[in-house]
Order: C-alpha cells, then sequence, then structure tokens
C-alpha cells in the first residue's frame, strides 16, 4: 500500500518503551515516507506532542511510571493536543482495555504484534480523517468570519438609507396632503404608488437593520411580561384587526419565561402579523403559552390553508415568500424570528393544526419555579 502524496511528511509520534518495538515500526514507517518521533517515556510523549504538535501519535498502553491512558487523558484536556488522533498499540486484545481507550478520546487501536499492512491503513485512514476535520474547521471559522463582515455590511447600508428614505417619505406625505389639488388623476396615483412602495423600502430595511443587531448584539435575558407585549403587538396591529374583523383568543394567564422584551415583541409583532395576512377569512387566532420541559412554548395558531411539509421547511429561510398574491412582504419577518429566538436560546417551528390551519410557535427559557420554604 502506497501513502498518498499529500500525507508523505506527516509527523507520527511513536510512544513504546520497548526499543525493539520502536525500531521495528519507526524502520516500516520512515519506509513509507512519514517524519518519526520516537520516545519512550509518557512524561517525554506529552513534552514533545505538547511542543511538535505531530499529526498523529501511536501510543503503547503498558508502560511503566505515566501509562498509554493516562498520556492519552492528559493530550486530550489540553487544547494543544486536544485535536491530536491517538492509535492505541495494545498486546491485550481485551474489550475493556479498548472500551477504555476509546472513552478517553482515543480514535483506534492495533494489536501487537503489529501488522504492517494493517497499521498503515489505520494511519492513513486517520490522517486523512484529521485532515479533513481541520479542512472543515477552517472553512467554518472563514464562513463565520465573512458572515460577521456580511451582517457589519447589511446593518451599515442599512443605516444609511434611514435618513434618505425619511426624507423622501416626508416629500411625499406632502406632496399627497398639501398639493393634491395641483395633481391630475394620475399623477395623485403614482405619487400614492410611490408613497407606499417607499413605506415597503422602509419595512426591509427595519427588517435588515434588526437581523443584524441581533447576530451582533449581546444582551441579559430577563423575565417577560408576556401579557403586556403580546398587548403591544395587538396594538400596532389594530387597524389591520379592524379592517380584516380578526377573532384574536388570548390565555387568562401566561407562563413566565426569560428573554430580552425589545426583540420577542418583535417576535410577537410577527407572528400575529403573519397569521393575520395569511389566515382564513376572516382571520381566527388562537394565542397560547405552556411550559414545555425547561422552556415555555408560545404558538399562534391560524385558521389558513395548512402549509405543505416543503413549505415548512422553507417558510423560516430569509427572503422566502410562500404566498405572494396573499399579501405584500419582504420575506424576512418569519426567518427575524428565527434569528432572535435561537440568540435567545430557544427554538421556532410550525406544525398543522389539529383543526386544521397552521400553528407557528417559538420556544423561550423557563423561569425555574420557586421551592417552597
Amino acid at each position: 500500500m502506497s501513502l498518498p502524496t499529500e500525507l508523505r511528511g506527516a509527523t507520527v509520534l511513536i510512544v513504546d518503551d520497548k526499543p525493539q518495538n520502536l525500531r521495528l515500526i519507526s524502520d516500516f514507517l520512515a519506509e513509507q515516507g512519514f517524519d518519526l518521533m520516537l520516545t519512550r517515556s509518557g512524561a517525554q510523549a506529552l513534552e514533545k506532542a505538547r511542543l511538535a504538535r505531530p499529526d498523529l501519535v501511536l501510543l503503547d498502553v503498558r508502560m511503566p511510571e505515566t501509562d498509554g491512558f493516562e498520556v492519552c487523558r492528559r493530550m486530550k484536556s489540553d487544547p494543544r493536543t486536544a485535536g491530536v488522533p491517538v492509535i492505541f498499540m495494545t498486546a491485550v486484545d481485551d474489550t475493556a482495555h479498548k472500551v477504555e481507550g476509546f472513552r478517553l478520546g482515543a480514535v483506534d487501536y492495533v494489536t501487537k504484534p503489529i501488522q504492517r499492512e494493517e497499521l498503515l491503513a489505520r494511519i492513513q485512514h486517520h490522517l486523512q480523517l484529521s485532515r479533513l476535520q481541520k479542512e472543515l474547521t477552517a472553512k467554518t471559522q472563514d464562513l463565520a468570519q465573512k458572515n460577521a463582515e456580511l451582517e457589519a455590511y447589511a446593518h451599515t447600508i442599512a443605516h444609511s438609507l434611514k435618513t434618505p428614505l425619511a426624507a423622501a417619505g416626508r416629500f411625499l406625505e406632502i406632496l399627497c396632503k398639501f398639493k393634491s389639488d395641483d395633481l391630475s388623476g394620475e399623477q395623485r396615483h403614482l405619487a400614492l404608488q410611490a408613497q407606499s412602495a417607499l413605506a415597503m423600502t422602509g419595512e426591509v430595511v427595519d427588517a435588515l437593520l434588526l437581523l443584524s443587531t441581533v447576530a451582533q448584539q449581546n444582551v441579559e435575558l430577563k423575565p417577560l411580561d408576556t401579557g403586556s407585549l403580546v398587548s403591544q403587538a395587538l396594538s400596532q396591529l389594530s387597524e389591520m384587526l379592524t379592517r380584516q374583523r380578526a377573532d384574536v383568543k388570548l390565555p387568562q394567564t401566561w407562563p413566565q419565561a426569560f428573554g430580552y422584551a425589545p426583540w420577542v415583541g418583535e417576535v410577537w409583532l410577527n407572528l400575529l402579523s403573519n397569521a393575520l395576512k395569511y389566515g382564513g377569512s376572516p382571520p381566527r387566532l388562537e394565542v397560547a403559552g405552556a411550559p414545555d420541559g425547561p422552556h415555555v412554548r408560545f404558538s399562534v395558531r391560524d385558521n389558513g390553508q395548512p402549509l405543505s411539509e416543503d413549505e415548512r421547511r422553507r417558510v423560516f429561510t430569509p427572503f422566502t415568500r410562500l404566498h405572494k398574491e396573499r399579501a405584500a412582504g419582504h420575506g424576512l419577518g418569519l426567518a427575524t424570528v428565527q434569528r432572535i429566538v435561537s440568540k435567545l436560546g430557544g427554538s421556532v417551528g410550525v406544525t398543522v393544526g389539529s383543526t386544521g390551519g397552521n400553528e407557528f410557535f417559538f420556544t423561550l427559557p423557563a423561569i425555574p419555579m420557586r421551592a417552597p420554604d
């Protein structure tokens, strides 16, 4: 078995207190193209591993003073060496030894006397796995950095747009209110269309600002007054509620949960607004909250057309709009809900209601009940 080019020069630390074992294994692995470090002591193995950061360690189990199990335990508890794969070498083909080795963090084992081709295959396999894991970690970190830069960029752009949008909005408002008599019918229609489009653009900018703020800002979780937050959200939606003759059923009491009130208020506003837009005609909403283990589960159930399984998977994706013909929007509301709730330590989801419609829910950490004195 030949060693792949990308693995040639990989550093292997071999630890065995028997000189003849060291010589046999090192001669074979050197022929394959590995760079080798050798030691007969567990203490020296730990020092070499910390200083040289080998790509893999071949570790004998039975050694005087510091045995292989202890060496592995110390390596895995040290951030500098925790990621180095360890393969145990043991003369005892015993299940208890194997289980103990895996429990301590070893990736594999070989039984003495060592079979060369088997040893090479195992080393090659775990070096390739380790290499792939390092590449994945690097790509994940790079992606996280790029996402952070993109969030900052989106925040900057959205913030920069607020002032000119507000100025344009005021100009159109003045035009429609005080200069309407000077406009032709077509001009008034165009001005009203521009005002509506500008309002929609403002909503998108506000949603982008909130999304980027949630990603960048850390907040302190405090007990929530859920009843007050829901009432505020319904007050903001009062015109829509009246226009659509909506019926909203609320619980008499609310379970206590932790959160950040300004953000959770946005969650309620988005879920209630979504239920009004896509519920039945007229909309019938049932709002609830109940303990759910270490969390509290809040929900908004509507009487609209049930979402398909595929739609339920996609509905929280940014800029996803499933029923464009039903209502205007930008596809950021439910994505904002998911980001907020995730940042606060909860989860979101949607299910088909037991009597039809859809039930959008989110969870937040519950306030522990006090033990009686």
